[in-house]
């Protein structure tokens, strides 16, 4: 889902952090905060957090990192002290000891990301002796050894060549490999050789009902004992940005633009292939109390994968569509990338989310406030 990605080098750095309730201490004096992105709209909405001064008695500093190493390092340090990644990649950080918790998930991709493929594949047992593009350790490798997982076929019947998502769809475009695993803009790329399709998406692979292709907000746990107030209006301010941005797209994709320095239409193609998440949504991931789970309350105007599409709860052995899907996922991520030698440990998820903060700003009647469920890349892409 991002815009760049970085094979995921992990520090083996910890801290030892205590845990204090979230209602411990008030916001008196401003705080300086930083948080660290990469260049991608849908973790852009800090920027509208600046812009509007949504974040009372914070300054906010917003980083653009986009190394994983680098924004692994800056959080560690406390150079900055939440960061907005992949659900994988944060697995894999609590896998090389990052000392961070995750505490919401912002994001879910929903079609941005696509595996491309030649005019002779049309299933997946068609992938067997193909060459594959994708990023090593990063969510659309994921993708593809959960693909393969499902359908019982061992990832060494493929060739996985390791690049980047502009050379991937480089390679794909020249005849390199016969299947790019990526997202939009690259994808679109990939589409230009003759007789490439679409075979998958996001949305049509349903990777949504159960978080596979998702995004989350992680802080550096130490910083979360210390300020918990601070953490918790941080958090609350990025629901409201959030909010703001679904009642007021036009002005919302511009701020995001500037932020970002992009043009507008590429913010429009980004967001055409995401859904933000609310807190109910966010609970329902959780499986917290009066959550819905994204793939029971999708946005009105959003489209629909088509309904005959497998869904993923096989590999859980339960339903496609659950709440309190994002432990499980977490585990299976820990066990694929264990299995496939990308991490040389698991990290159970029961280490790994503080669902204080969302718990505190639920209580506080934020899901009622903060509940617009409108899909952003309903102006889609210019």
């Amino acid at each position: 889902m991002k815009k760049k990605s970085f094979t995921n080098t992990l520090l083996a750095l910890s801290l030892v952090a205590v845990s204090a309730p979230v209602t411990a201490h008030r916001v008196s004096a401003a705080e300086n905060v930083s948080v660290a992105i990469i260049s991608f709209s849908p973790y852009a909405p800090w920027y509208i957090v600046k812009a509007k001064g949504l974040a009372k008695n914070i300054n906010l500093d917003v980083k653009i990192i986009e190394g994983i190493t680098e924004k692994n390092a800056a959080i560690t340090s406390g150079q900055v002290q939440c960061m907005n990644n992949t659900m994988d990649s944060m697995v894999l950080a609590r896998a090389g000891d990052l000392p961070v918790k995750v505490v919401a998930f912002s994001d879910m991709s929903y079609g941005l990301d696509k595996m491309v493929v030649t005019k002779d594949i049309n299933s997946v047992e068609d992938f067997k002796g193909k060459k594959f593009g994708a990023d090593y350790g990063f969510l659309n490798h994921m993708w593809m050894l959960l693909t393969l997982k499902r359908a019982g076929i061992d990832v060494k019947e493929l060739q996985h060549a390791v690049m980047l998502p502009q050379e991937s769809a480089a390679a794909f475009a020249s005849g390199g490999i016969d299947i790019d695993v990526n997202y939009d803009p690259f994808a679109s790329q990939s589409l230009k050789r003759d007789g490439a399709k679409i075979f998958k998406s996001s949305l049509t692979d349903r990777t949504w009902e159960r978080g596979l292709i998702s995004d989350a907000i992680a802080c550096n746990q130490a910083w979360l004992a210390e300020k918990p107030a601070v953490a918790k209006e941080l958090l609350r301010a990025w629901f409201e940005a959030v909010n703001w941005w679904k009642e007021n797209p036009e002005e919302g994709d511009a701020i995001v633009a500037a932020g970002l320095s992009w043009p507008v239409a590429d913010v429009k193609l980004n967001q055409y292939g995401a859904i933000m998440l609310n807190i109910n949504q966010n609970l329902g991931a959780l499986g917290l109390e009066g959550g819905k789970p994204l793939c029971e309350s999708l946005p009105a105007e959003a489209p629909r994968a088509p309904a005959d599409v497998k869904g993923w709860g096989s590999l859980f052995n339960g339903p496609d569509c659950v709440a309190g899907y994002a432990e499980s996922t977490w585990d299976l991520f820990s066990e694929t990338y264990f299995v496939a030698g990308v991490s040389q440990k698991k990290v159970k998820s029961n280490e790994a989310f503080d669902t204080s903060l969302l718990s505190a700003l639920a209580a506080d009647g934020l899901a009622a406030k903060y509940s617009s469920n409108k899909w952003i890349g309903r102006l889609g892409p210019q």
